[in-house]
């Protein structure tokens, strides 16, 4: 975990906008966001991901969670199908791309969308006919307030056109560490 203080969200956000967080907080390891979650209770965070579909217009007078947690596994194999698992931090494009190197079919129509794997969920991210629903297995997420983890299903997301249920219902009560697709 780091920790800045006056921290520049201009290599933070696509917009690239100069703009400056109270406390920037580099968060690497699902225990680490437990912990601060905890430590940061009473605070006002501003969770971070990677900076897009976002618009900083203004200094950032809170403590600023950046989900940095990094990895991506092949959970399961079968004769048609993998399930991978990356965790939030991953770039998209970048877990994209590495799901091809593998010869792993599914995410190639989402290629080059902006943003983390993390937030991917949220929005239910699309492009050509192809949206996260239609390869999302499951995602792990830390509730900020009770600190439980929960597995969320397919079925559970609520996924519509652009849509979840971390953008509705449970809007701002989780925040995602994993994601697992099946290619």
């Amino acid at each position: 975990m780091k920790v800045k203080q006056n921290m520049s969200m201009k290599p933070y956000n696509t917009f690239g906008i100069d703009v400056n967080a109270k406390q920037f907080i580099e968060i690497e390891h699902e225990n680490d966001l437990i912990s601060l979650l905890k430590r940061f209770y009473a605070e006002e965070i501003f969770i971070l991901g990677g900076g897009s579909n976002m618009l900083l217009t203004k200094d950032l007078n809170k403590v600023v969670f950046y989900i940095n947690i990094k990895g991506k596994r092949i959970v399961d194999r079968t004769d048609n199908h993998v399930t991978v698992e990356a965790n939030a931090g991953e770039n998209w494009n970048d877990f994209v791309n590495w799901t091809l190197s593998k010869g792993f079919g599914g995410l190639e129509n989402l290629s080059l969308i902006p943003g983390n794997v993390g937030t991917a969920p949220i929005q239910n991210i699309g492009a050509y006919g192809v949206e996260l629903k239609d390869v999302f297995v499951q995602c792990t997420a830390v509730h900020v307030q009770t600190l439980t983890i929960r597995t969320f299903s397919l079925d559970d997301c609520d996924f519509g056109y652009r849509q979840s249920i971390f953008k509705g219902k449970l809007k701002g009560q989780y925040i995602i560490t994993s994601v697992q697709f099946k290619l």
